[in-house]
């Protein structure tokens, strides 16, 4: 029971604190901006009030702060490992590179398919704001990463797989959990999918690290475009970079077995080092 009732707790508590993150945010922003509720009450639109409200900035911090509060409370929970959470040592680099590499292709590919699929944006916007103000930047491309691989790497799939949970339905129940909470419909394929490529490889070297690399990438190559092409970024697409759709098939086919071919051969060759412990080991 306690292998499947912490991580929902986890969730739960990951939501709470960035609406409480969020309460904070809007009190602070609605006291240093006074004409903002002059605003309000002009013009009666929510929309422009809280355009006005809100800063990319403050929104990388808050976003920050419910992350690091998340942390210290499934920490208090004892689904972290500080053992091997961020041990390099961990990581045999003869075959790490292969996670990477496999990492790497997969991700392209999950982006090539969320292209297609064109499924509607709702943080666009907010992403681009973020992205133009240190804080906000910060926060997508860095900070954001590292925290969600501690909640959802190593919180969430550690703590099922530590208390004997069958390492695929681990696996992919995480790879889910990550693609829904981002509760967008353009990231939830994108992000479950990268889920499921990161728990792979957590699996295997029992920590954060290689996660944490490929996680970090992939955010800031988004940060870096949006920053530098702007409001350009939203019509910005890889595949017509690339020729265009007709190369869609043929590039998903050719990436997918690279990274399933990649990854494959890192499962192999690398040991397990998840350990399962010994006193739930039969439990039901």
């Amino acid at each position: 029971m306690k292998k499947v009732l912490y991580p929902i707790l986890a969730i739960v508590v990951f939501m709470v604190m960035q609406c409480i993150a969020g309460i904070v945010l809007a009190v602070c922003m609605i006291i240093s901006k006074p004409e903002c509720i002059r605003l309000l009450k002009e013009t009666g639109d929510v929309k422009i009030f809280t355009e006005q409200l809100l800063t990319g900035s403050g929104m990388g911090w808050a976003i920050t702060l419910s992350g690091l509060l998340t942390i210290g409370i499934i920490a208090m929970m004892k689904m972290i490992n500080w053992k091997t959470v961020l041990n390099f040592g961990m990581i045999d680099w003869k075959t790490g590179w292969l996670a990477i590499a496999g990492g790497i292709t997969g991700i392209f590919v999950l982006g090539i398919f969320e292209e297609l699929l064109n499924l509607p944006n709702d943080m666009e916007d907010l992403f681009t704001m973020m992205s133009n103000t240190l804080g906000g930047a910060l926060s997508i491309a860095i900070l954001g990463p590292i925290i969600e691989e501690f909640i959802f790497r190593e919180g969430i799939l550690g703590h099922m797989l530590r208390n004997g949970m069958n390492k695929w339905g681990a696996i992919t129940t995480s790879a889910l959990i990550f693609g829904i909470i981002h509760m967008n419909p353009a990231q939830i394929p994108f992000a479950a999918g990268m889920g499921f490529i990161l728990g792979i490889i957590y699996y295997k070297t029992g920590n954060i690290v290689i996660p944490c690399m490929l996680h970090i990438l992939n955010n800031s190559v988004a940060t870096a475009m949006m920053y530098t092409l702007g409001e350009e970024a939203k019509d910005y697409s890889i595949l017509e970079e690339m020729g265009g759709a007709v190369w869609a098939f043929p590039i998903v086919i050719i990436g997918a077995t690279i990274c399933h071919t990649t990854l494959r051969k890192f499962w192999t060759l690398s040991k397990t080092n998840i350990t399962q412990l010994p006193e739930v080991e039969h439990e039901v």
